[in-house]
């Protein structure tokens, strides 16, 4: 019997060690390997709309649009490392990485090579501020989708029905009447049947209406909004900001405002376009003329996928009880960003922040650019175009002459008039004449600090340094040769 009872013991041991059986109190690396499980890496969408294409590059066709912040599961990468395999609700696309945030471990991403091209034809869609309705439009020009950073939804210009899908054998809803006074939500957009069409929520239903019978329209929740009175063509203004190359407005679009000088007027259109326009040209939307349930927080959202990922920033700092969602706030919309001491690049970073991270706002900046936002950090100041509103801001307070601590050294005048030069060099071409009280923004220096580049009303130019009188840490000043 003992004989037994040790062969038996010998085959316990044995099993044990082979890990054929449990030992309490301990894993072997075996059944460590086998309880690690891999989650598939996400990529959030960081612009407004984005396409998801059969295949690597913008010669192949349109999947489906989704809308800034859906997260798409990974399933693969290019060769060229430049596009994402994605999963979607319609199957396998492809996404370009440069317009997404990436989540999650990338390490065990296989690469995928390119399926057979299927060449887009040209298409008949909505191109608000470009052409009008029935525009020729080739969608490989749009591999971004709406590329301004502000938010728009939709107004209904052609009576047509509201359907449960985006065909047009799906089901009719309801039927949706012309209405400019209301503007709906965009939750969704897809191209289907040689046209595009858009998922709306309206006040009792979520749906989809055809493209070209909508008009994209500028939610306007914090800034103003004009309509486009005649046929317009953008132009470049005072401060140099313009389109690059001819940019056409069709009568009865609309745009963001971002800025006035004399009666020339600053305006964003829906694909980003950035330009100036005279004001006999445009009139001033009133808040009063439309309403929109995303501006109160009855509208649906577009859901960032990342709320949970934070920086040094985090979430903001809100009085017990109050839910984020339930006062003006900002989400990141780029990989990581700074925030800053005062509204300007030219203050110091107090914390960074990640994508995804929702800051509540505080005020925003007379140059209608930046907003004062508060976080774990305190108090600071974020850069509009890296952020994506929420709420309704039409109460904030316009904050004038903020100020911040610069994070680079400035210069008076020590002269009554100042040579701005184009060069470190007496001899190499004169930009203007400084006169005044003038302070300028130091951007660099010569090896030998004889010289220094400043940024000033008349533009970039060199001053001789006996000439300035400079305050600040001239450390930070880089030097160039």
């Amino acid at each position: 019997m003992k004989s037994k009872s040790k062969i038996i013991s010998l085959i316990v041991l044995l099993a044990m060690l082979l890990g054929l059986l449990p030992i309490n109190g301990f894993v072997f690396a075996a059944d460590r390997v086998q309880q690690v499980q891999f989650t598939t890496p996400v990529a959030i969408v960081n612009s407004s709309f984005l396409n998801v294409r059969t295949g690597p590059g913008i010669e192949y066709a349109v999947l489906l649009t989704v809308v800034g912040g859906t997260a798409l599961p990974v399933l693969g990468i290019s060769r060229d490392r430049t596009w994402y395999q994605v999963s979607t609700v319609v199957g396998v696309g492809w996404v370009n990485n440069q317009y997404v945030l990436p989540r999650g471990n990338f390490e065990n991403v296989p690469f995928v090579a390119a399926p057979a091209i299927l060449v887009p034809g040209t298409i008949t869609v909505t191109t608000p501020g470009t052409g009008g309705m029935g525009t020729q439009y080739d969608d490989t020009a749009v591999d971004m989708g709406f590329s301004s950073n502000r938010e728009w939804g939709v107004s209904v210009v052609v009576d047509h029905p509201l359907r449960s899908g985006p065909t047009m054998n799906a089901g009719e809803i309801t039927r949706q009447p012309v209405d400019l006074s209301v503007i709906f939500s965009v939750v969704g957009a897809t191209f289907a049947e040689g046209i595009q069409w858009i998922q709306v929520r309206t006040d009792q239903y979520t749906g989809w209406l055809e493209g070209p019978k909508v008009i994209f329209r500028p939610y306007a929740c914090q800034l103003s909004a004009v309509r486009f009175t005649q046929n317009t063509q953008l132009k470049s203004g005072p401060d140099g900001s313009g389109p690059d190359g001819d940019v056409f407005v069709t009568g009865g679009h609309e745009a963001y405002l971002l800025d006035r000088v004399g009666e020339l007027y600053k305006v964003e259109l829906v694909d980003g376009s950035i330009g100036w326009v005279e004001g006999s040209q445009i009139a001033v939307r009133q808040t009063a003329d439309v309403r929109s349930a995303y501006c109160t927080g009855g509208g649906t959202d577009v859901a960032t996928g990342d709320t949970g990922q934070t920086g040094t920033g985090g979430t903001g700092s809100l009085p017990p009880g109050v839910a984020l969602g339930s006062i003006p706030h900002v989400v990141i919309n780029t990989g990581f960003l700074n925030v800053r001491s005062g509204p300007g690049v030219q203050y110091t970073s107090v914390a960074t922040v990640a994508g995804g991270a929702e800051l509540a706002v505080l005020g925003i900046a007379s140059d209608r650019v930046w907003y004062l936002v508060q976080g774990s950090f305190g108090q600071g100041w974020v850069n509009s175009e890296y952020t994506l509103f929420r709420g309704d801001g039409r109460h904030l307070p316009i904050i004038r002459n903020a100020v911040g601590i610069t994070a680079a050294p400035t210069a008076t005048l020590a002269r009554p008039s100042v040579t701005l030069y184009a060069a470190p060099n007496l001899t190499l071409g004169v930009v203007g004449t400084l006169s005044g009280s003038v302070t300028v923004e130091i951007v660099a220096r010569t090896g030998d600090f004889n010289w220094v580049q400043v940024r000033t009303s008349l533009g970039y130019g060199w001053i001789q340094r006996e000439f300035l009188n400079i305050e600040g840490d001239t450390s930070l000043i880089p030097s160039v040769g």
